[in-house]
């Protein structure tokens, strides 16, 4: 029967309505994008510099590094961190990352224009949400959650990040 569901069974079973799948094989390149994405070693080294570096500065956050899709790659709660600064570190990460923007951003959208902003799920008002890029693209971020101040919080991520970005191959791989 030409209607029925065996008949259509039927034909894809003898290759008859094969050829969407030929046109889609033929043409697969355009069905992915190429993408780079930080590796474990790369968010070890970034965590072991952020450690560093808030020891040196006598501060105590936690801190996040995921990859371009907001998994969480690595992550460490100094000694001193205050138990709430675990997810919220790890929030400013994954919002900057799936979102490819650093979270101050939101942060002055929200003080400024949208209160409600925060409301937005996987939207996070806040400071210390920082994108890492390579050849302007995003391949991860870090999250900072815990320092003296938003200010410094802030401060520490970004310089964090940009020292850290120019670590980075020159070319793609």
């Amino acid at each position: 029967m030409l209607g029925s569901k065996p008949f259509y069974r039927a034909l894809a079973l003898a290759g008859v309505v094969s050829f969407p799948v030929m046109v889609m094989a033929a043409g697969n390149e355009a069905l992915l994008r190429p993408r780079q994405d930080l590796s474990l070693q790369g968010a070890s080294v970034l965590l072991e510099q952020a450690v560093a570096k808030a020891a040196a500065d006598h501060v105590h956050p936690c801190i996040a590094v995921t990859d371009a899709s907001g998994n969480l790659l690595a992550f460490k709660r100094m000694d001193g961190a205050a138990p709430g600064c675990v997810e919220a570190a790890i929030a400013k990460a994954h919002s900057a990352a799936i979102n490819d923007v650093d979270t101050v951003v939101f942060y002055d959208m929200a003080r400024k224009q949208n209160p409600a902003l925060g409301s937005i799920p996987g939207i996070l008002p806040a400071v210390a949400g920082v994108v890492i890029r390579q050849h302007g693209a995003a391949i991860g971020s870090l999250g900072i959650a815990g320092g003296a101040s938003d200010a410094q919080e802030q401060q520490l991520a970004t310089d964090l990040v940009r020292t850290f970005e120019n670590t980075l191959p020159a070319t793609a791989l």
